[in-house]
């Protein structure tokens, strides 16, 4: 009755497009356990609603693949998750960001604290 949201299957001839990042679809980069972790806590930490929380997923997978491009890698790392995370962050978010991680983890929790 209401088939609106289900996917439909492969054996119907149509694909159902993946936001699992660990996938590999011809042109996409590999993943290592570690990015995918960090995409996973990210997020489930982004502050938005349920509903919205694939499409966080994309952008983030988006932004972590495109600095593992920039890099010249064809697998993504935490390292690239974070660089497409900064990447997307206006610049004074950005700074405060940086300014923080090199006081290391004391700097961070502090800006934490800071942004309650």
């Amino acid at each position: 009755m209401f088939n609106i949201w289900k996917k439909k299957s492969k054996e119907e001839g149509q694909t159902v497009p993946s936001t699992n990042p660990s996938s590999k679809p011809a042109g996409q980069l590999s993943w290592d356990n570690s990015a995918i972790t960090a995409l996973a806590q990210a997020v489930s930490q982004a502050p938005v609603p349920s509903m919205m929380k694939g499409r966080i997923k994309q952008e983030l997978s988006n932004a972590a693949e495109e600095a593992a491009r920039k890099e010249g890698k064809t697998t993504v790392t935490a390292q690239h998750l974070m660089a497409g995370i900064l990447s997307r962050l206006p610049e004074n978010m950005r700074k405060k960001v940086e300014d923080a991680a090199k006081q290391g983890p004391a700097g961070l929790k502090k800006l934490q604290e800071e942004l309650k």
